[in-house]
């Protein structure tokens, strides 16, 4: 009705204004023919402005009373509501924003159309006025409550679905798509009302929405955010297989799989506290165990349901890559609703030459730079995480106080028993690819990370995060046990050269990770992969030096305290590992090295 009440005055209106600008009266006085026709044409214009506005904040007032759906949400916005009470209230705040769009405009046109005098122009106009700002506040209140609601909702369905057709392993948790369609169907209805107060109003409710601090404001303290969904394991597991039950029932008449008996196995010790090294699994290589205790992360795994039984190894690690798939998936969210909102920022600007909304663009940057800020949080989160998982699964902080079951242990261990004084014959039986392959490389793909990225059950920036991890413990394998072995190494030019191919054997193989199951030309780089080596290789490229004095052209990389460059005392560290270079010229060197 106020769209037909407007619409109908401004097409009364248009051509009204439209005759009195093409009036042009003569230089013969007041009583021009042309100048009393522009005047009644203001006249007219006044009176079907003036009537119009009554009329539509008549009708305006009728509609809180005849919506069916805001009346169920002012006495149970509090409440779980039911599907077909959730769709009443949206089509009702539809209908609330497209009233609101049809006032702004109105209001818009009525300023620029109809000509007052100075003393009618604040009190004209401002009963339409002071409806649109009310039917704004109401509808930015109910907006964000009907979005709780959805988010609300959304979090008690939460599953882990698939997010790419073709590829049935991968897998994110619901609450991260749902969240992000709740939040761009409230921004994009907001944007609709032409109203500021809506859109800032809505913005801070989804910057809250995705943050990282607990659930609170205009969430409630009892509302779950995205993040500390995320961080509990909230839709990333998904109801039990079928065919586990059959099998408990089915007690021990048929066999169960290595790794369902390894898991029994571990979960059996962890429950009763029982020494892990008395149940091995005999079926599969120790390089290919999972770790003795602990769990995955441990907010999921008590989620999970801590010691339980319930929920098998398996079960606990496909839940917690659905649940960094689920972080990468929030992290891309936020820089797309960041832009979302960058973009509203460019049409203010577009829309407002002089700078004179000011307030209202630093308003929506406020919440664009805020979503930005929370990509990185989730982008740190997801670093946490992984690094968490790669302990647990390869090798965590008692990598030097273990028997190398775990794949990091075991890279570990190799390294300590290599031997690197050689001569010709011996390094060339050392350095065979079969040999290298089967103690170094053939246990790390045996391992559970990579037989999990092998069933594409991660995203490729999950997989490059998990090779980046990987690749930097390596590297501290390596340089823990040139560094800080009880017992130094010993090197000479071909132990140099072994250690060089086994760096750069790990190295291939962390890239070859990444580049096989990247999807994306982000996931797919692997110069970080190689950055995390930088100082593995700058203590190679010591130990392959002719003499010490050859460093001081390199010495450069030791400057500035960075942390992918070896610092002097380490370097000489590294020199002294070298059987034929003298203390004198090492210390020669690294006192040049120091100075400089």
């Amino acid at each position: 009705a106020i769209t037909v009440l407007l619409g109908e005055a401004s097409s009364l209106i248009q051509p009204l204004a439209a005759w009195r600008d093409g009036l042009i009266p003569s230089q013969q006085g007041a009583q021009d023919i042309a100048s009393l026709l522009k005047q009644m044409c203001e006249e007219a214009m006044e009176i079907l402005d003036n009537e119009a506005q009554k009329l539509a904040v008549t009708v305006g007032a009728w509609f809180r009373p005849d919506q069916r759906g805001i009346t169920t949400l002012e006495h149970n916005g509090n409440e779980r509501q039911e599907a077909a009470d959730l769709l009443s209230i949206e089509s009702s705040l539809e209908e609330m924003a497209f009233m609101c769009q049809v006032l702004s405009r109105y209001s818009t046109f009525s300023r620029q159309t109809v000509l007052r005098d100075e003393s009618n122009k604040d009190s004209s106009g401002s009963e339409l006025q002071n409806l649109l700002t009310e039917q704004s506040l109401h509808y930015s209140t109910f907006e964000t409550r009907l979005a709780t609601l959805q988010f609300n909702q959304a979090l008690s369905l939460a599953t882990p679905q698939l997010i790419e057709l073709g590829r049935p392993s991968l897998k994110v948790p619901s609450i991260v798509e749902d969240a992000h369609f709740v939040c761009v169907r409230a921004i994009d209805r907001a944007a609709g009302t032409r109203s500021e107060r809506a859109v800032w109003t809505v913005g801070h409710w989804v910057t809250e929405v995705w943050g990282v601090d607990p659930g609170g404001g205009m969430l409630g303290e009892s509302v779950k955010g995205v993040y500390q969904a995320l961080t509990e394991g909230v839709g990333c597991v998904g109801e039990p297989p079928v065919e586990q039950d059959n099998q408990h029932n089915a007690g021990q008449g048929s066999p169960s799989k290595p790794e369902n008996a390894f898991a029994a196995a571990l979960l059996e010790a962890v429950d009763d506290g029982d020494d892990y090294g008395g149940r091995q699994d005999h079926t599969r290589t120790g390089t290919n165990s999972a770790p003795a205790s602990g769990g995955l992360s441990s907010a999921l795994w008590g989620t999970l349901g801590g010691g339980s039984k319930a929920h098998s190894l398996q079960t606990r690690i496909d839940a917690e890559m659905c649940c960094l798939n689920g972080i990468v998936a929030s992290e891309n969210s936020c820089k797309a609703l960041s832009n979302l909102f960058a973009d509203l920022v460019d049409e203010q600007l577009e829309g407002d030459q002089d700078n004179s909304d000011a307030k209202k663009t630093s308003m929506l940057t406020f919440a664009k730079e805020e979503l930005a800020s929370h990509a990185r949080s989730y982008h740190n989160l997801l670093k946490q995480r992984v690094r968490g998982l790669v302990s647990d699964l390869c090798g965590a902080d008692d990598l030097f106080d273990c028997d190398g079951k775990l794949c990091l242990q075991n890279l570990r261990l190799f390294v300590e028993d290599e031997v690197y004084n050689l001569n010709a014959s011996s390094f060339r039986s050392m350095e065979d690819e079969e040999r290298l392959d089967a103690e170094i490389i053939a246990p790390i793909r045996r391992s559970q990370i990579f037989e999990e990225i092998g069933r594409d059950k991660c995203d490729g920036t999950v997989v490059l995060q998990m090779a980046e991890e990987m690749s930097l413990k390596s590297s501290e394998i390596i340089l823990s046990v040139l560094l800080k072995s009880e017992i130094p190494k010993e090197f000479n030019d071909w132990g140099a050269l072994l250690l060089s191919k086994q760096v750069r054997l790990l190295q291939n193989t962390f890239s070859g990770l990444v580049l096989g199951s990247g999807d994306t030309e982000e996931a797919c780089n692997t110069s970080s992969i190689l950055t995390q080596f930088n100082r593995v290789n700058q203590a190679v490229s010591i130990l392959q030096l002719e003499k010490p004095s050859d460093w001081l052209m390199f010495a450069y990389k030791a400057d500035g305290g960075d942390d992918t460059s070896l610092a002097a005392d380490e370097i000489k560290k590294v020199m002294r590992l070298r059987v034929d270079f003298s203390e004198e010229a090492i210390a020669t060197v690294c006192s040049q090295i120091s100075a400089n």
